[in-house]
């Protein structure tokens, strides 16, 4: 489902672009920004949390534009197929709804094709067509949702680890560490942590937002067949 290479790349235009936004401070502050918030959280970060940063921008520009009114419910579909029910030609719009492959002309067609067997088996067809198609696209924006579980899981992973060196570092001292000792294990459970909650916030947040309109549209697809349903004259 998910292109490795665009994953990589995202990723390391992240890099890139943090990198840019340190460039205009002075090269003592930019090292500790860098250090901070990328060093100092380990491979943890690198090999888990930036990845999935990336993936979770993939498919939030993917979804967002997928998930839209005028793809998945273009006008022209209800317009043509309007058209053909006024002609009293169901049959003609029963072939232009095989081609189309968007929320509204599947839910027209599965209507539209049990024409001939009353209002109830058309409302039916209908009805289960949104329930599959709703269920689609939940279905792939879920990852959003997975994400945004996950990573905090994983700050927290991180967390753990970076105090079980901290406390190390207090074994190893002979209970009197100085600063320095613990600084290390200190900044992996902080640091990881940030990142936990800087890739699941944003992902929690978009998986509301498309699901929220994911319902909208489904709503709308289900008034608009409707409406449709009423233009047609004859029923079996």
């Amino acid at each position: 489902m998910f292109r490795l290479k665009n994953v990589l790349f995202i990723t390391v235009t992240l890099m890139l672009a943090t990198t840019g936004l340190f460039a205009a401070e002075s090269a003592q502050t930019q090292s500790s920004y860098f250090q901070k918030f990328f060093i100092d959280g380990g491979l943890l970060v690198w090999l888990v949390l930036l990845p999935l940063s990336a993936l979770a921008i993939q498919l939030v520009i993917k979804n967002c534009l997928a998930i839209r009114r005028n793809h998945l419910i273009p006008q022209e579909v209800i317009d043509t197929t309007n058209r053909h029910i006024e002609q009293d030609n169901t049959l003609a719009a029963v072939d232009f709804l095989k081609e189309q492959k968007n929320f509204m002309g599947l839910t027209l067609h599965a209507g539209l094709a049990e024409s001939f067997h009353g209002r109830a088996a058309m409302e039916n067809a209908m009805a289960e067509m949104i329930e599959q198609q709703t269920t689609h696209y939940l279905r792939k924006i879920e990852w959003l949702n997975i994400i945004g579980n996950v990573a905090p899981m994983i700050g927290l992973f991180g967390t753990v680890w970076g105090m079980i060196n901290a406390f190390n570092g207090i074994v190893i001292a002979g209970g009197q560490p100085e600063p320095v000792d613990l600084a290390d294990g200190i900044s992996v459970a902080l640091v990881t942590t940030w990142w936990g909650l800087v890739v699941a916030i944003p992902s929690l947040a978009a998986y509301g937002f498309l699901r929220n309109r994911i319902d909208t549209l489904a709503a709308d697809t289900a008034v608009e067949s409707e409406e449709i349903l009423r233009n047609i004259q004859t029923f079996k």
